[in-house]
């Protein structure tokens, strides 16, 4: 076949030649033309070698994928970066050929060793890692850029955090070899890839419930990083191995301090930051209200006082309440390290009961609990959340339709408290309206709060909340599970929450749940898994159909 370059070049070069001899075709230039001659060469010239770069350019860029191919690679990628560009170029063998150039806006000196790290993990081999410092790698907190081509992968953030992110998509990205019975190597397209996230704060709020096993809660925080999730809170169930307490929690069912440590060290390494809960207020049972059990009373009556009668709020009018509660937050905020924020609950509380309560003025009892628990965690830098369901009331008509549950004694408090406690407003539901925009968090944030947007597992829900995210400029979002950290809710509220926290509305991308599937199966194997029921989404092909632990018939 014709070769236009081969042509080309050669004469590109001649006339530049000849041009530069002052000769052309042989002919001497006479000195009353020496200067529109050097005009005219020096037009030639710069004019000949745009168009030779120009016709390089044509000649080699690579054409973009085909369609099918596109399409197919770029759904295996939750949550889906902001640009992708793929081209026909040839593979991107990922060997030990391979020339990883990993590029930093900021210094870090164990960029090296940890990229080689993630890349054995992931590829199971070492390429040639080069760090440098570039000015041009983006600057945005946790934005990064890919490029792939010939023999060199390229990643590029302002620290690590990015490039972490960046591997992660790389990862999803990447294809092994088909031309034998195992892996031998992984590949990737020749590849562009710009990307930032749409959100700040990208939270997941997770259950240790006593059937919960510790692998769950492990898969599920590494799950949540390699969807860019950056933080994470857990909230104990009477399963908190408190030491000063060793009462307030199921004795056979609590985590294991060295379960925490582990939690912990995993999350460093994944850029999580990992943030306890304890209720205060509501839920003081430890338990799910339906099933009636109290992780305390059950088999503790000795400490009646420190609760309403029913046992389902902390009673606030007992002064050893508060210093119990007091030596319970500590010794958690201790074991995690001392975290920069600190979940306390507050949701879903009944009205007072018991006598000393009812005589009480409840409404500074409360107020005056929130506000010591604040100062509490204020001291130690640390800034406390809390739900915001008994801040709003359901009879006022700006909040109808929306979770909102004050009582009289709750109602209005929102005004009179610290803007820097973090408000985390739950809406479950999909919006009262096409175009809902979730008023309750407007509220707060008109108010001067700290904003985060909870859905649940309405993925319609999650995506509204989301626009409302943006559209009202709120802090982030923090997805909840409860007890839906299986089935297809799992994949509901993590693949979607992925998209929503990453992706700016309106037009979020499509998830895929086998896509969903390889996921899972890529955190198993970093674990690695070797139980039947940490695999998939259901700890059992054919589990038993129960609620609140009582059969259907």
């Amino acid at each position: 076949m014709f070769n236009v370059t081969s042509f080309v070049c050669p004469v590109y070069i001649t006339i530049i030649v000849r041009l530069f001899s002052d000769k052309i075709f042989g002919q001497n230039i006479h000195f009353f033309e020496q200067e529109f001659f050097m005009s005219l060469k020096n037009s030639i010239v710069c004019g000949m070698f745009f168009v030779f770069i120009g016709s390089l350019t044509v000649i080699t860029a690579s054409e973009p994928l085909p369609v099918n191919e596109q399409n197919a690679l770029i759904k295996r990628l939750l949550p889906r970066p902001k640009s992708v560009l793929l081209t026909n170029g040839s593979e991107v063998v990922l060997d030990k050929t391979l020339t990883l150039q990993i590029e930093l806006a900021n210094e870090d000196v164990n960029a090296k060793n940890l990229a080689a790290i993630i890349f054995k993990r992931y590829f199971g081999t070492e390429p040639v890692i080069n760090v440098t410092k570039k000015e041009d790698a983006p600057k945005e907190k946790e934005a990064y850029k890919i490029s792939a081509t010939g023999k060199t992968l390229t990643l590029s953030a302002a620290d690590f955090t990015g490039i972490r992110y960046a591997f992660y998509t790389v990862r999803q990205m990447a294809e092994t070899n088909r031309d034998s019975e195992r892996v031998t190597v992984y590949w990737l397209p020749e590849l562009k890839i710009d990307d930032a996230p749409a959100m700040a704060f990208r939270g997941l709020h997770l259950c240790w419930f006593p059937e919960t096993r510790f692998a769950q809660i492990e898969r599920a925080l590494r799950l949540s990083a390699y969807y860019k999730f950056n933080h994470v809170v857990i909230e104990f169930w009477g399963t908190f191995p408190f030491a000063k307490h060793p009462e307030f929690g199921w004795q056979e069912f609590k985590a294991q301090p060295e379960d925490i440590k582990r939690l912990l060290k995993i999350s460093k390494e994944l850029g999580i930051t990992l943030i306890p809960q304890f209720n205060i207020f509501g839920h003081a049972s430890g338990s799910r209200d339906g099933t009636l059990k109290h992780s305390v009373l059950d088999f503790h009556p000795e400490f009646q006082p420190l609760f309403e009668p029913d046992g389902w709020v902390w009673c606030l009018s007992n002064p050893a309440t508060r210093q119990v509660l007091t030596n319970l937050l500590l010794e958690m905020y201790e074991m995690f390290d001392k975290p920069p924020y600190f979940h306390i609950g507050c949701d879903e509380a009944d009205l007072p009961e018991s006598r000393p309560s009812l005589r009480a003025d409840y409404r500074t009892l409360f107020k005056d609990h929130l506000l010591y628990f604040h100062k509490l965690f204020s001291e130690r830098n640390c800034r406390v959340m809390m739900w915001h369901d008994m801040l709003v009331a359901g009879n006022d008509p700006r909040w109808k339709g929306y979770i909102a549950m004050a009582n009289q004694y709750t109602n209005g408090l929102a005004e009179e408290l610290p803007k820097d406690i973090v408000i985390c407003d739950w809406q479950y539901g999909p919006g009262k309206e096409k175009n809902e925009t979730w008023e309750t968090m407007r509220y707060f944030k008109k108010l001067g709060f700290t904003v985060l947007a909870c859905p649940w597992e309405n993925t319609k829900g999650m995506r509204s909340i989301g626009k409302t995210v943006t559209d009202a400029k709120l802090d982030g979002m923090l997805c909840t599970t409860w007890h839906h950290l299986n089935k297809e809710t799992m994949y509901q509220i993590f693949s979607v929450g992925g998209q929503v926290t990453w992706h700016a509305p309106p037009d979020y991308p499509g998830v895929w749940r086998r896509v969903f599937g390889t996921h899972l199966r890529q955190i198993g194997w970093d674990m690695p898994v070797r139980d039947y029921r940490d695999t998939g989404h259901t700890d059992w092909q054919v589990p038993p159909e129960t609620t609140q632990g009582v059969p259907f018939n």
